[in-house]
């Protein structure tokens, strides 16, 4: 796809994705008439701003930051497949939680921050740190071996929260279990703000790797020849994804498949080129993610979903598609 191309579609989409995402703040059990939000007197006013709008602009940044990070990681990993939920940050952070259930530290921590937002934040950066150590016990540039050191860190951390279900009652296993199925029902209005202060950043740093993204893609021997510093470029893509999604985790729980669908679906529209692919999948995560929201909210009354729940479903239905309509070839880690 021509890059002129790509950007006139983003120019399009961006607004009507923005319109999107403002929507779904309609979405729920009671409708919410436009004419009632601008008057403080009406029910719908208080529901509007203080806990649609919150949820709303915290699904959006948490969307836009997991397509990102998909972006990136399948760039990293030459895998389609890849998303940031694979090097087990998920599992660290849930691992952590469900400690702090389990050894009741609940209430805030200075600053009116949950202290199970802050264990999160540091199981997820832990797994993160421990993945790239154990990738970094032989000096080879491999990106299988991180994969693979990811998916064993992940299954550890799975066995460490089975064994906090057993040690636990009912009522501590019931508040792991919806927390890790991912909720964005938090509200406190700067947890979307919290997500954003790391999401900028972080993509403005990925963006501007985006010509060696563009030469990743075909193998770290030709990158490498056209001057790209392949070694540098892995791990600092590796840092600033992981520590992203630490902060996703520890506000929403783990909410899956947003990183595997939204990077394919941008690559239909916006092209493989990274730096529109970048832009355009921020904006499709954002309005995706609040749409499964709105949706989680209105299916099941009076109870609501865990937004987790939403994308598992259309997660399992992407994934039957791929193998329905795709080769399934095996793709290099390496070159």
């Amino acid at each position: 796809m021509a890059p002129r191309s790509a950007t006139l579609r983003l120019l399009v989409l961006a607004p009507l994705l923005g319109l999107v995402v403002l929507a779904s703040t309609l979405l729920g059990q009671q409708a919410l008439p436009w004419h009632a939000l601008w008057s403080a007197a009406d029910p719908a006013h208080v529901i509007f701003w203080q806990h649609r709008l919150p949820r709303t602009l915290l699904a959006a940044v948490a969307g836009a930051g997991l397509a990102v990070g998909g972006v990136v990681f399948q760039a990293l990993f030459r895998n389609p497949l890849a998303e940031p939920y694979t090097l087990g940050v998920a599992s660290g952070a849930s691992l952590a939680a469900a400690l702090g259930f389990l050894t009741g530290w609940h209430g805030y921590a200075p600053g009116q921050i949950p202290w199970i937002t802050l264990l999160a934040f540091a199981g997820a950066a832990f797994v993160s740190s421990l993945v790239y150590l154990v990738s970094r016990l032989r000096p080879a540039r491999d990106m299988a071996r991180l994969l693979l050191a990811g998916v064993c860190v992940a299954y550890m951390c799975s066995a460490g929260i089975l064994l906090v279900f057993f040690l636990g009652d009912r009522a501590i296993t019931n508040e792991i279990v919806t927390w890790m199925m991912g909720s964005l029902g938090i509200l406190r209005p700067r947890a979307a703000l919290e997500v954003a202060i790391v999401l900028l950043p972080v993509f403005l740093l990925v963006a501007a790797q985006h010509r060696a993204l563009d030469l990743l893609h075909y193998g770290h021997d030709l990158a490498a020849s056209r001057g790209v510093n392949v070694g540098a470029t892995i791990w600092s893509c590796f840092g600033l994804i992981g520590l992203l999604t630490a902060v996703i985790v520890a506000n929403c729980g783990p909410i899956g498949f947003v990183g595997l669908m939204v990077p394919h679906i941008g690559r239909a529209i916006f092209g493989v080129r990274t730096l529109p692919l970048l832009a355009g999948s921020a904006i499709l995560g954002a309005a995706f993610l609040a749409v499964c929201d709105g949706l989680a909210r209105s299916l099941h009354p009076p109870t609501e979903l865990p937004v987790g729940v939403v994308t598992n479903i259309l997660g399992a239905a992407f994934f039957f598609y791929l193998l329905a309509t795709r080769p399934v070839a095996h793709t290099p880690a390496q070159s």
